[in-house]
C-alpha cells in the first residue's frame, strides 16, 4: 500500500507528477531482495566481494555501516550491464560532519565484449526473420504500432507502478516491468536484449523508466585488493528494512488571488503573525530559501528516505555550502556552477543519480538507543555517478563515486 494516505480526487487532478521516484522504508518483503537499508551488503559475485578499503572512514580509518544497496540496472542507457550502489556511514562521534566519514561506491558486472557483440548479432537475426518487411519498418513504409514511452527519467510515470492503487485513487499499469525477471526494466526495443543474469521478480530498479542510448564503456586492469572483512570486523549494523518506491507526487500550487482595488496586499494578521519588520530579518537568518524549497518538498511526502532521478537534479538542503555550488551559482557571482569532479577511472562526466534525505535517519534509528548527541546529523547525502558507467569487460568491478553532503545546522533560537 501506498506510504501515505492522499486526500486528492479521484482524478487526480489535484496532484501533479515529478520526475522523481522516492524511495520508502518497509519492515515487510517488497519483493525486492537485493535493495535494502540497513544490514550488510550483498554482491554481484558472492566469490569476489568489494575491496576492504571501501569499507574504511576516511577519517578514523575504522569499518563502517551500510546505510543503503540499491538495486541500479539501468536497461536502457547500459543494457548489457549489471549495477549496484552502496553508501556507508562512520557511526563514530568524532567523525561527524567530517569529509569521508560517509562514502559511496558503484559495483557493475559487464559481460565480454565478443560474448555481447554475438548475443546481438543473433537478437538481429531473429527480429529480421520475425518481421520480413523490414525495410518499411525501418524506413516509415506502411503502418506500425508505437514503442512505449521512454524518457530520461528512471521512475517518471503518471501512476503509481507499485500498488493495487496509487497514491491518488487510480488504479495504474506497471510501467517499471521487471530488469532481471520475466521483464525488462522499461518497454526496450528488441534489438537491446538484456545480456546480464537476472535478479529476483521486483526489485527496486524494476521501478526505474529510463531512456537513452548506451554508453561506451572503458576498459581498465583490476588491481588486486584486500578482500571485504568479515561481519565480526564491522560495527552493530542497523536494522536491515526492505525498500520500495513510488513517483513522487506533488500539490498542485493554488493560484493566488490578487487583492482587490484599494486593499493592501498584506493583512493586518499578516502584520501581527510577522511581529514587525524585524521577523522577516529574523527568518532569513535562521532559514534559507533553498533550505525552505526542500522543507516544503518534504513535507508533502514525509516518510520518503531517498530520492532517485537519473541524470536529474538533486534538492538541495543548503544553498550556501560547497555541495551547492557545484550544481548553482552562489547568490551574487557569476559564472556556472562548478560541477562533480569527472570519474577517477576513465574521466566521463558524472551525473546525479540519487540522494538521501532526513526520513532515512528516522528509519534507522527510531528503534536504538540514542542520546540526543548521538545519531547521524545530515541534511541530505547527494551520490553522483560515472556516465559511462565504466568497469572492466567480463568481471564485476567496484569503483568509488562522488558523494556530497549537506549537514544538518542546529539553529538556536533565543
Amino acid at each position: 500500500m501506498p506510504p501515505y494516505d492522499s486526500d486528492s480526487s479521484d482524478d487526480g487532478e489535484d496532484y501533479s507528477t515529478t520526475n522523481v521516484t522516492l524511495g520508502y522504508a518497509s519492515p515487510e518483503s517488497t519483493g525486492d531482495e537485493i535493495s535494502h537499508l540497513g544490514g550488510h551488503p550483498t554482491w554481484l559475485d558472492a566469490t569476489r566481494p568489494a575491496p576492504a578499503s571501501l569499507a574504511k572512514c576516511n577519517v578514523c580509518n575504522s569499518y563502517m555501516s551500510l546505510l543503503l544497496q540499491l538495486n541500479a540496472d539501468l536497461q536502457s542507457y547500459f543494457p548489457n550491464d549489471e549495477r549496484r550502489l552502496h553508501v556507508l556511514c562512520c557511526r563514530k562521534k568524532q567523525c561527524t560532519k567530517k569529509i569521508g566519514s560517509i562514502r559511496a561506491f558503484r559495483e557493475t558486472r559487464k559481460p565480454i565484449a565478443k560474448e555481447r557483440k554475438q548475443k546481438n548479432q543473433a537478437t538481429d537475426s531473429a527480429a529480421v526473420q520475425h518481421n520480413p518487411d523490414l525495410g518499411n519498418a525501418l524506413f516509415g513504409g506502411g503502418s506500425s504500432q508505437p514503442s512505449a514511452a521512454v524518457n530520461g527519467n528512471p521512475f517518471s510515470m503518471s501512476t503509481n507502478p507499485f500498488s493495487a492503487s496509487s497514491p491518488n485513487g487510480q488504479a495504474p499499469a506497471n510501467p517499471f516491468p521487471s530488469l532481471g525477471g520475466t521483464s525488462s526494466l522499461a518497454a526496450l526495443p528488441p534489438q537491446k536484449p538484456d545480456d546480464g543474469p537476472q535478479p529476483p521478480i521486483d526489485s527496486f530498479a524494476d521501478k526505474l523508466k529510463i531512456g537513452g542510448e548506451p554508453i561506451t564503456t572503458s576498459k581498465r586492469e583490476a588491481e588486486p585488493q584486500e578482500p571485504w572483512p568479515s561481519l565480526s570486523e564491522f560495527p552493530p549494523p542497523f536494522t536491515s528494512l526492505f525498500l520500495d518506491a513510488y513517483p513522487e507526487e506533488l500539490e498542485k500550487e493554488q493560484p493566488k488571488l490578487a487583492p482587490k482595488n484599494g486593499e493592501p496586499s498584506q493583512t493586518r494578521y499578516d502584520t501581527e503573525d510577522s511581529g514587525g519588520t524585524s521577523s522577516k530579518d529574523d527568518y532569513d537568518m535562521t532559514m534559507d530559501k533553498t533550505f525552505q524549497k526542500f522543507s516544503d518538498r518534504m513535507s508533502q511526502n514525509p516518510d520518503q528516505v531517498l530520492r532517485y532521478e537519473f541524470k536529474g537534479e538533486p534538492l538541495l538542503y543548503s544553498g550556501s555550502d560547497d555541495v551547492a555550488s557545484r550544481f548553482v551559482v552562489p547568490h551574487g557571482k557569476a559564472g556556472a556552477p562548478r560541477g562533480m569532479p569527472r570519474c577517477d577511472d576513465c574521466g566521463s562526466q558524472r551525473v546525479f543519480e540519487l540522494q538521501l534525505v532526513p526520513g532515512l535517519i528516522y528509519a534507522l534509528e527510531k528503534d536504538e538507543d540514542l542520546s540526543l548527541e548521538d545519531g547521524m546529523e545530515w541534511g541530505t547525502i547527494i551520490v553522483g555517478t560515472c556516465a559511462n558507467n565504466c568497469g572492466e569487460s567480463g568481471a564485476v568491478s567496484f569503483k568509488e563515486e562522488w558523494l556530497g553532503v549537506q549537514w544538518e545546522e542546529r539553529v538556536v533560537r533565543k
